[in-house]
């Protein structure tokens, strides 16, 4: 049974950003899928079909060069991010936080309660109304991740797939559906019941953090000279520090650590304690602060370290890398493949004797226009007497089209030769030619 009552409500001025921030990254997360720039979504991460757009850019599996480079910019910038500012991508901008923060701790918020009324509500007796109340947290929790799993979907095969299944309903897709009910299930377990157990026993981040963060990197600080030793409002001592040991700043906490024990891996950046902790300094009138987002050596962060510049460097030369390699792309990308069924065989004609081989020719235009293409064997192989007929000897090109087409090669079985056997397919478009080499074999 549904027991845990989350973290406590807390104001103050991070969660006043926070509050604005996430119902916006909210709607990006949600929607980003679902919009279209010049036909193309945003963003398609296409596995099956090996197909990749991300902001208008199309990538392909042949294209492993720039998905590499992408991927190491990627984790290059989070190397950068983390140096600086610690954890602060986990408790502000990472979808698991933001989806449990924003959505779901609401929810139950609004159906059983503040935090106070949903800790007495757990410790009280069974009933048919905790359990009514306990299920209804379930069903929204239910429906508001059945949306969630069509969007996540969408990411991988595309709305407009996506779209169509649901409009044409599960009996004309039941493997789509049932997939979407898996996804709804596993999101469902997550968002109910592990929450930010995810961040600390799954997520790698939060391990690997003390590799890319020193002394110098932002972290969530309790001051131990201000705070130490704590000590009960009431108690009466002179040495007492600021800490009362309200312990609001755990109850405040998503991962309920306590932050004065010091840096601790499951702390996600999220400053709940931070406002927290001011709210108390404040009816105490207190300096606040006592709790705060601070450097470990209680520095400016020095943007000279050569950890810094290491990732810097290499984020520059990473970045050119890409560019060069997104610029010397070749707007019509082809590969040859002899066929499998049938790679080759003999025919008759006219008191001769022919040898033919079947290729397969895989075709992708890789611009967002028409381009008209010609496939030919080089000089040499048609003055040593091969010839070639495919769909694709001329072939107009549709935007992002790829397609597969058979072709045949043949050689007069006189004119064969061991030493002439190597085939150079030229692809020409408007703008370059490109070369493929392939071997002709023949029956022993």
């Amino acid at each position: 049974m549904y027991s845990f009552s989350g973290p406590a409500e807390v104001r103050g001025f991070y969660q006043k950003i926070r509050n604005i921030l996430q119902p916006i990254l909210i709607a990006i997360f949600i929607v980003a899928p679902w919009i279209y720039i010049n036909g193309k979504p945003v963003i398609l991460l296409d596995i099956f079909s090996r197909h990749f757009v991300f902001f208008g850019f199309t990538f392909f599996s042949h294209d492993a060069p720039l998905l590499f480079f992408l991927l190491i910019l990627l984790i290059l910038s989070i190397f950068i991010i983390t140096a600086l500012f610690g954890r602060l991508w986990c408790g502000w901008s990472c979808p698991q936080t933001v989806f449990i923060n924003a959505l779901f701790n609401r929810v139950e918020k609004l159906i059983l309660g503040n935090y106070s009324k949903r800790h007495l509500f757990f410790k009280s007796e069974d009933s048919r109304f905790k359990k009514i109340r306990i299920c209804a947290v379930y069903f929204v929790f239910l429906v508001f991740c059945w949306i969630l799993a069509h969007s996540f979907a969408a990411y991988f095969i595309g709305s407009e797939i996506v779209t169509h299944y649901i409009f044409e309903g599960p009996q004309a897709h039941l493997q789509p559906f049932l997939i979407l009910v898996i996804l709804t299930g596993v999101l469902f377990l997550n968002f109910a019941f592990f929450r930010e157990k995810l961040c600390f026993l799954v997520c790698p981040y939060g391990r690997f953090q003390n590799a890319l963060i020193d002394s110098n990197s932002l972290v969530v600080f309790y001051d131990l000279v201000r705070g130490e030793p704590r000590g009960k409002l009431s108690a009466k001592s002179v040495d007492k520090g600021d800490c009362v040991e309200c312990n609001r700043c755990v109850t405040v906490c998503p991962t309920k650590i306590d932050i004065r024990e010091g840096f601790q891996y499951e702390c996600i950046a999220c400053g709940k304690c931070i406002d927290a902790c001011n709210e108390v300094m404040q009816k105490l009138k207190r300096q606040p602060s006592l709790i705060r987002y601070e450097t470990g050596d209680q520095k400016k962060i020095d943007f000279k370290r050569f950890r810094l510049a290491l990732y810097g460097l290499l984020l520059v030369v990473f970045s050119v890398a890409f560019a060069w390699t997104l610029g010397h792309r070749n707007p019509v990308e082809f590969a040859v493949t002899r066929a499998h069924a049938n790679p080759f065989s003999f025919r008759n004609q006219d008191a001769g004797r022919f040898i033919t081989n079947q290729i397969v020719l895989h075709l992708i235009n890789q611009t967002d226009h028409s381009v008209r293409i010609t496939l030919v064997l080089s000089p040499k192989n048609i003055a040593d007497g091969y010839s070639l007929s495919t769909p694709a000897s001329e072939l107009e090109l549709q935007p992002q089209q790829d397609i597969k087409l058979p072709g045949f090669v043949e050689i007069e079985a006189n004119r064969y030769s061991s030493q002439n056997n190597q085939l150079n397919l030229v692809l020409q478009s408007y703008t370059n030619s490109l070369s493929k080499a392939i071997q002709f074999v023949r029956i022993q």
